[in-house]
C-alpha cells in the first residue's frame, strides 16, 4: 500500500487520527521542552557568563570608586587645608589693604608738602636768580673797592707809622669798650722800654713797649692802624721780655683798624688776642 493510500484510510479514521494526535503530541512536547530546556540552559549559561563578567566589571568600578573616594576625601581634606589657608591670606591681604591705604595717604600728604616745596625753592630760585644778577653787577664795583680799600689800608698804616703815639692813643681809645671786656684798663697803658739784660733776644738792647702790671698779670700791647707780618715779631719778642723780667704771665694783645688774615691766624696760634674792625685777605 502507497503511502498516499495509508494517509488517506488513517484521515477517513478519525479515533486513529485521535490517538496518532495524542502521541504526536507527546513526542512533540517532548522535544519542544527539551529543545527549550536546552535553549534556557544555553542562555542561562551566557547569563551565568554576563553576570560573571559583569560582577568583575562591578568589582573592578568598585575598586574604582573607592579609589576615587579615597582620591576625593584626600581632595576634600587639601580643599580644607587650602580653604584655611585662603581665609589666613585674606586676612593678611586685609591688613595690607589697610597699610597700602594709609601709606597712600601719607605719599598723598607727601605729595603735597613736595608741591609746596617746589613752589617756594621756584620763588627762592626766582629771588637767587635775581640776586646773581645784582651781585653780576654790582661784583666789578666791589672788586675795585676792595683794591682802593686795601691801598688806603697800606697808605693809613704808613701814615700811623710817622704819626706816632697821638694816632696810638686814638686807637686804643676807639677801642677802649672792646678792650674793657678783656678787663684791660687803657688809662693805666704807659709807653716805656726794656732792656734785654739776659740776651734772650740781644743782650743789652732796648725795646719800646706799651704795657701796665697788676698783681697777676703783666698786660703788653701793639697798636697798630694796619696789622702785618712785622707785628707778630714785635708782639712775640716783647712778652718774652717781659715774661723774663716779671715773672708772671703776660697778656698780649694787638689792637688794630686792619688785619691780614694770615697774621690774624697766626697771633691767635700764639694765643695773642686780637682786637680789630676789619680783615683782609
Amino acid at each position: 500500500m502507497s503511502g498516499e493510500r495509508v494517509i488517506d484510510e488513517i484521515l477517513k479514521n478519525p479515533e486513529l487520527i485521535s490517538a496518532l494526535a495524542d502521541k504526536v503530541y507527546d513526542k512533540l512536547k517532548d522535544e519542544i521542552v527539551i529543545k527549550k530546556l536546552e535553549e534556557n540552559s544555553s542562555a542561562i549559561k551566557a547569563l551565568e557568563e554576563t553576570v560573571k563578567s559583569l560582577q568583575e566589571t562591578v568589582n573592578k568600578h568598585t575598586e574604582a570608586i573607592e579609589s576615587l573616594q579615597e582620591a576625593v576625601k584626600k581632595q576634600g581634606e587639601a580643599i580644607a587645608s587650602l580653604q584655611e589657608t585662603v581665609k589666613s591670606l585674606q586676612e593678611t591681604v586685609n591688613k595690607h589693604t589697610e597699610a597700602i591705604e594709609s601709606l597712600q595717604e601719607a605719599v598723598k600728604k607727601q605729595g603735597e608738602a613736595i608741591a609746596s616745596l617746589q613752589e617756594a625753592v621756584k620763588k627762592q630760585g626766582e629771588a637767587i636768580a635775581s640776586l646773581q644778577e645784582a651781585v653780576k653787577k654790582h661784583s666789578k664795583a666791589i672788586l675795585r673797592l676792595m683794591k682802593e680799600q686795601k691801598k688806603l689800608s697800606v697808605e693809613i698804616g704808613s701814615f700811623t707809622s710817622r704819626a706816632g703815639k697821638g694816632l696810638e692813643k686814638t686807637i686804643l681809645n676807639i677801642y677802649k669798650k672792646a678792650l674793657k671786656l678783656h678787663h684791660v684798663d687803657i688809662s693805666k697803658i704807659r709807653h716805656g722800654n726794656v732792656v734785654d739784660e739776659m740776651g734772650l733776644i740781644e743782650k743789652g738792647k732796648s725795646f719800646e713797649i706799651d704795657f701796665y702790671e697788676t698783681n697777676d698779670h703783666v698786660y703788653i700791647f701793639e697798636v697798630k692802624n694796619f696789622a702785618d707780618e712785622g707785628v707778630i715779631e714785635q708782639i712775640l719778642i716783647r712778652r718774652k721780655l717781659l715774661e723774663a723780667k716779671f715773672m708772671k704771665p703776660v697778656k698780649a694783645f694787638v689792637v688794630a683798624n686792619y688785619v691780614e688774615r694770615e697774621i690774624k691766624n697766626i697771633l691767635e696760634k700764639e694765643g695773642v688776642e686780637i682786637i680789630y674792625s676789619y680783615e683782609v685777605k
